[in-house]
């Protein structure tokens, strides 16, 4: 596979597995605002821009409802419970590893938020400074699929090559688009080939270096 000069990642999904911890998170704020979400529903809810999502739900729209949910989010995604849900994906340590040794060049792009994701690197011995650059909602408050998040990652990391040496991997729709529209390559990573999308794909965060 072609190699790039900077890779950049989705963070949910793609380096870690917080699907528990989404779960957690997704049903607690959801039920203070009396809208009840189903496993179902949980990763579809993880891979769309989130108010999007509350809309569709048909949660309330006065102020004070926003409000709540949005404390909830926070207080329960900064939680001791939801990093102690989140999982390492069992290629992630080894494509860390493989990165570190051979000078490749990573960051992190994701919806969530920069200081919690640190939290996680942290609790599970990931140097933050592994990463070139990690890009979350409050860097980049536009979600995916605009451009905007690769755009200030890509900003943030001094980044002057050419597009085309440009890879962003995740493991969502959204994902793939956000690349198309910053004008880098993308890959979809389908760890149990069962996606259905048409876009490039791989199966393994190794399968970038095979």
């Amino acid at each position: 596979m072609k190699r790039y000069k900077l890779y950049l990642f989705d963070f949910d999904g793609t380096l870690f597995d917080t699907s528990k911890a989404l779960n957690m998170v997704f049903k607690v704020s959801f039920a203070k605002v009396g809208t009840t979400v189903t496993d179902d529903q949980i990763t579809w809810l993880s891979r769309v821009p989130l108010f999007e999502a509350y809309e569709e739900l048909g949660c309330p729209s006065d102020a004070a409802s926003v409000k709540l949910f949005i404390d909830t989010i926070n207080a329960s995604v900064d939680s001791k419970e939801s990093i102690n849900l989140t999982e390492l994906f069992h290629d992630t340590a080894e494509f860390l590893k493989y990165a570190k040794e051979n000078d490749v060049h990573i960051g992190i792009v994701t919806s969530n938020n920069s200081n919690h994701v640190k939290d996680i690197l942290n609790h599970f011995n990931i140097p933050t400074d592994s990463f070139d650059v990690i890009v979350g909602n409050v860097e980049a408050p536009t979600p995916k699929p605009d451009p905007l998040p690769i755009n200030v990652a890509l900003k943030m990391a001094n980044y002057q090559g050419d597009l085309k040496d440009v890879i962003y991997v995740g493991d969502s729709h959204n994902d793939c688009l956000a690349a198309i529209n910053a004008g880098v390559d993308h890959l979809l990573l389908d760890r149990h080939s069962n996606s259905t999308e048409n876009f490039k794909k791989i199966k393994s965060l190794l399968d970038l270096f095979a």
